[in-house]
């Protein structure tokens, strides 16, 4: 497994973007949720987190959803408009509910299906 480390002036902190589920911000600082629940405090912005993930080889499985939210693609369970919310999980016993506004979880369904159609066809040719 890639390991991102990060070097602060008080810590030094190894993440392992395989695991991620998601990355939220919160002001300057982002939290890095795993798909087992175990959370991670970055002094980072977002945006410097982003950066990161797209510099590792293999991690781009990560989708950027507004300004201040980023999920691991690859752990996508369900998209549920009506509530409002995207599962993450590992088919297994890890689950993560993400609550996201109408305005971001509709284009990215609609991303997602059209993806999901580009591959049928040439699937089928």
């Amino acid at each position: 497994m890639t390991k991102i480390i990060i070097n602060s002036r008080d810590e030094l902190i190894c993440i392992e973007p395989e695991l991620i589920a998601v990355v939220q911000a919160n002001g300057n600082y982002s939290r890095v949720v795993y798909i087992n629940k175990k959370e991670i405090n970055l002094t980072l912005g977002i945006s410097k987190v982003e950066e990161m993930l797209k510099s590792k080889k293999g991690t781009s499985k990560f989708i950027r959803l507004g300004r201040s939210i980023i999920v691991n693609h690859s752990y996508l369970h369900k998209i549920d408009l009506l509530r409002q919310m995207l599962v993450l999980s590992d088919n297994g016993a890890n689950e993560i509910r993400v609550n996201l506004s109408k305005k971001i979880i509709k284009p990215y369904k609609e991303a997602v299906v059209e993806s999901i159609n580009i591959k049928n066809k040439r699937c089928k040719e």
